[in-house]
């Protein structure tokens, strides 16, 4: 046995030691990128852009150690892209300022969110309603699964997703390490992702709409959602009827023996009462004092957890700081950062693209053919859709769809039938690409491949959903 004193061994303790210090340095990097981002919109000084910049370039080497593969070749094509712009554009700073403050509010924007992981992860409430949801009977299980993601999701983002996860798995622990998945975990686990993804079309704790909102000038956020809450009432209805279907035509037996949790109902109204709170306030701050929604999530989602956290402790402040927001501050937010990776980069890659492709030449093409509406918006889904599916984020073919089709009426198509294309678009490829975060996620908590979660188990819906989709827009646009 090797002696504790030992020069590997100091070497090693050195190491760590180091490492940890770089991930306290993360996360207060990624504090001090929020702060810029709400200053900046406060203020409206441009050089706080630049300071969030510096601040997303100093994690770089954080999200190329601990990013996921494709978040890491994601990463360093990003890289790539910087080095080719410089060495071959005349205006290389203003395309990477640009890129790198989109970036930038990108991940300030999620991390907000992010922070109110830590607060429902040591809620009793949250887990109390996750028991209840994944001890009934396993259609009434598959539904609540759905829905309660959906709903979940509201306040944890991904964070619903693991939560589901281990309370599923931590039930499955009969199972010998190695055993295949068994076919409730598998229902759950399509139930989950099915659930979580339509919560994209219409929060304003997710970025699809706020970020469509910004692509697109005449069609204001409030549209944006509007849409966005038809369009996921209607995936959810079909999501639940097809996973009824499924749980039906499953081997699973319904008449198993458990032991239903009961109804949580003063956690459930406590969680639902905080919800109420949580978006009233955010449309306070939107709607009566002139800002940004996304401003406002950046502001009202932080305290929100800062007081959550605070009650949790029974409004003790005594070890707040070295507790629960050190948790979040230097172990949480780090690792969250590196999960969404993708996502960052793919939001710089954006307008380097627009900028390196002859956007103008597609433009006028697109102009010249004059194809229907619907043709060109069914083309836009599936094209997306299948770029998705091979790894490609929808930020960016949102972005270069936006930069071909600069004024969607000049081929005939109105500016929201675009933006809820793209909507669904971005929806949908959290369930249907094994490359999605949420996809990764779900395949990681549970120890399966998530190209056969995604392709083999979730093929059938993937299938009729598309289907469904491009009948829609067909049918949708015959009608305008």
């Amino acid at each position: 046995m090797r002696a504790p004193n030992s020069p590997i061994s100091a070497t090693s303790t050195g190491a760590t030691n180091w490492a940890l210090l770089y991930k306290g340095f993360v996360g207060l990097t990624l504090v001090m990128l929020v702060l810029t981002e709400i200053l900046g919109s406060l203020s409206d000084r441009y050089d706080l852009n630049g300071i969030g910049s510096i601040l997303l370039v100093a994690i770089v080497p954080w999200l190329l150690i601990k990013g996921n593969r494709v978040g890491r070749t994601f990463v360093a094509a990003s890289i790539l892209a910087a080095i080719w712009v410089i060495a071959t554009e005349d205006y290389a700073w203003q395309i990477l300022s640009k890129s790198l403050e989109r970036a930038a509010f990108f991940q300030a924007f999620l991390i907000a969110v992010f922070s109110l992981q830590e607060a429902a992860n040591r809620s009793e409430s949250m887990k109390k309603v996750g028991n209840f949801m994944v001890t009934q009977p396993i259609r009434k299980q598959s539904l609540l699964t759905l829905f309660g993601t959906n709903a979940m999701a509201l306040m944890m983002n991904m964070g619903s997703l693991v939560m589901i996860g281990i309370l599923v798995r931590d039930r499955e622990a009969d199972q010998s390490v190695g055993k295949p998945i068994s076919e409730r975990g598998w229902t759950t686990a399509l139930a989950a992702i099915r659930g979580f993804s339509p919560s994209a079309l219409w929060s304003p704790l997710s970025l699809p709409p706020v970020y469509l909102a910004s692509l697109f000038p005449s069609v204001s956020l409030k549209q944006t959602m509007a849409v966005g809450i038809a369009m996921s009432i209607g995936i959810l209805l079909f999501s639940g009827l097809f996973t009824i279907l499924e749980a039906k035509k499953s081997k699973i037996s319904q008449h198993e023996n458990i032991t239903p949790a009961p109804f949580p109902r003063r956690s459930f109204i406590r969680l639902s009462i905080l919800i109420i709170v949580v978006f009233s306030h955010i449309f306070f701050l939107s709607e009566w004092m002139s800002v940004s929604t996304s401003f406002a999530v950046m502001v009202v989602i932080p305290v929100t957890s800062i007081l959550w956290l605070i009650a949790l402790q029974g409004f003790r402040f005594r070890g707040l700081v070295s507790g629960p927001l050190r948790n979040m501050v230097i172990a949480r937010l780090p690792l969250q950062a590196a999960e969404t990776s993708i996502i960052i980069s793919a939001a710089f890659l954006g307008p380097i693209l627009v900028t390196l492709l002859p956007v103008n030449e597609l433009n006028d093409a697109v102009s010249v053919l004059t194809l229907h509406p619907a043709l060109i918006l069914c083309v836009i889904f599936l094209a997306t859709i299948a770029l998705a599916m091979i790894g490609l984020n929808p930020i960016i073919t949102g972005t270069i769809i936006a930069g071909v089709i600069s004024q969607p009426l000049d081929v005939g198509i109105e500016p929201i039938s675009l933006v809820a294309v793209l909507l669904i678009c971005w929806a949908l490829s959290a369930q249907f690409s094994p490359y999605s975060g949420t996809a990764m996620l779900v395949g990681s908590i549970f120890g399966v491949s998530p190209v056969i979660l995604v392709f083999r188990r979730n093929r059938a819906f993937i299938i009729w959903c598309v289907i469904l989709i491009l009948f829609f827009i067909c049918v949708s646009q015959a009608l305008l």
